[in-house]
């Protein structure tokens, strides 16, 4: 699988993988907008900073991302709203909005290619549901007590009957791999050390060390900046991991609408975006629980039929997916890990990690630099305090969330069935069996090939999951995601599955 913001091929810039032990002021664990964006304002502060990447600058969460740029949230001021008091969201808005200028300054500072975009940010209702209506009315209301100023959206060029709508404008896209791989390039130039194909398998707060495959880093300062903060943490708790999915579409004919749109039937997100000559509809939607969804590709056929009922779909020519992190509270955890006086994170992003990486970016290099930060008081990860944990913002979520946890370590160890024989996998399918007391997840390819592997994951000893549509071991607790030769995708895990003999 493919996300459409490669298209044209990937950046041709690369950068080492660490092979000897180093030091430096900081070191940003992961190579995404919330890294990068990090490791320049500290390297702008005249600070030696290095950065680990896993795989390749850009292609984790930020290339999975839809490139949409806003200073709401995708689902709903609204609920935050009933969370947080008015002058928090206009704290939220403003923050968000500035997230946006910064990155539209860098752009202009680097000249990086990214096709950033002014763009309006539609939200649209599709049928008299009393329900839906009610949530834009909500959502109306919020968006003006942020101080936005929102519009009625009779010209948003959709091709179905729309029976209400709002807008905003001075919204933004881009292309955020091409962005961030503009933005690693310019910081690199300024003395910012980019290692990738450098997985973190472990980190010695105390001494200040982190620990690839083949080197370590010292450094005064250490940064998560994974999407979720790597090894065992609190915040994992008030996190709940999700998938969602993302096709990119040709059109026979009709017009592309341009301008970032979020359709309640319940929830799609569409938007265009052009490479050169090629024109193409992006859809997101089905959203489920990591470890949770089904194990075929259906996700994909269902955006594909939903696309195609609206417009004349030609063929689809990119599809991807993406993890999300939601917090309890609504809002994302930035700031110092608890406990740890030289270490930051920031998490929680749910489906608007472009923007809060951004901010989160410009709110750690602010701590570690002790400046002072007007946004980081809303967002503190450092502890669990009468702001962040409480029965009416976050308590009830977190008890669902560790429901969960407590019902998959059951019902997984205890479910699983006694593997017999190999025929009981199919080609081309993973399952989770029993052989001799031992929990295995054994995957099949298509020409025969057997991978067998622990089905306990590393990061705290629960179940993976099968995951047919993106082939890849998902853990249902955490979110940890592993391919299938056992190494970690994404999540907290540091370690990779064991591998295992195969079967006789």
């Amino acid at each position: 699988m493919e996300a459409i913001w490669g298209i044209g091929g990937t950046d041709q810039h690369h950068y080492p993988t660490l092979n000897e032990d180093i030091s430096a002021d900081a070191v940003v664990i992961g190579a995404g907008i919330t890294g990068i964006t990090t490791a320049l304002q500290l390297a702008d502060a005249g600070m030696d900073v290095v950065v680990l990447e896993a795989l390749a600058v850009g292609q984790g969460g930020t290339g999975g991302s839809t490139g949409n740029l806003y200073s709401t949230v995708a689902r709903g001021l609204a609920p935050l709203r009933k969370t947080w008091d008015d002058a928090t969201i206009r704290d939220v808005v403003n923050a968000r909005a500035l997230a946006i200028d910064h990155i539209e300054a860098l752009v202009e500072r680097f000249g990086i290619d990214c096709q950033f975009h002014r763009r309006v940010l539609y939200h649209i209702a599709k049928a008299e549901d009393k329900q839906i209506l009610e949530t834009l009315d909500a959502e109306r209301e919020a968006m003006r007590c942020a101080g936005l100023e929102v519009k009625s959206a009779e010209d948003a060029m959709l091709p179905f009957q729309m029976t209400h709508g709002l807008k905003i404008e001075g919204q933004a896209q881009f292309n955020p791999l091409r962005y961030v791989q503009g933005l690693a390039r310019a910081v690199s130039q300024q003395s910012v050390r980019i290692f990738e194909g450098s997985p973190v398998r472990e980190v010695k707060y105390p001494q200040g060390v982190v620990v690839t495959d083949k080197a370590t880093v010292t450094a005064h300062h250490i940064i998560h900046a994974t999407h979720t903060p790597k090894g065992i943490n609190l915040l994992h708790a008030s996190l709940l991991p999700s998938r969602e999915y993302g096709i990119g579409v040709k059109l026979n004919s009709g017009a592309y609408p341009e301008g970032i749109f979020f359709v309640h039937d319940p929830f799609h997100s569409l938007r265009s975006y052009r490479h050169g000559d090629e024109h193409y509809l992006v859809v997101i939607g089905e959203q489920h629980k990591t470890g949770e969804g089904q194990a075929d590709a259906a996700y994909f056929e269902r955006l594909h039929a939903y696309i195609s009922e609206h417009f004349d779909v030609e063929s689809i020519a990119y599809r991807w997916s993406n993890q999300q992190y939601s917090p309890a509270d609504g809002l994302p955890y930035i700031g110092r890990m608890h406990g740890k006086d030289n270490a930051y994170l920031a998490t929680g992003f749910a489906a608007d990690g472009l923007t809060w990486g951004s901010l989160a970016g410009m709110i750690i290099a602010d701590l570690v630099t002790r400046r002072d930060s007007p946004w980081r008081t809303h967002f503190d990860s450092s502890r669990f305090d009468s702001r962040r944990f409480t029965p009416g913002k976050s308590a009830m979520n977190w008890a669902r969330e560790n429901a969960s946890v407590t019902k998959h370590l059951a019902k997984d160890y205890l479910g699983t069935r006694n593997l017999k024989e190999l025929a009981d996998v199919s080609p081309g399918q993973g399952k989770v069996m029993t052989l001799k007391g031992e929990k295995l997840a054994i995957y099949m390819s298509h020409d025969g090939e057997l991978s067998v592997l622990s089905a306990v994951c590393p990061h705290m000893k629960c179940l993976v999951h099968w995951n047919g549509a993106e082939t890849s071991w998902d853990c249902p607790c955490h979110g940890s995601r592993f391919d299938i030769q056992g190494e970690v995708i994404e999540g907290p895990a540091y370690h990779p599955l064991a591998r295992r003999e195969q079967p006789h």
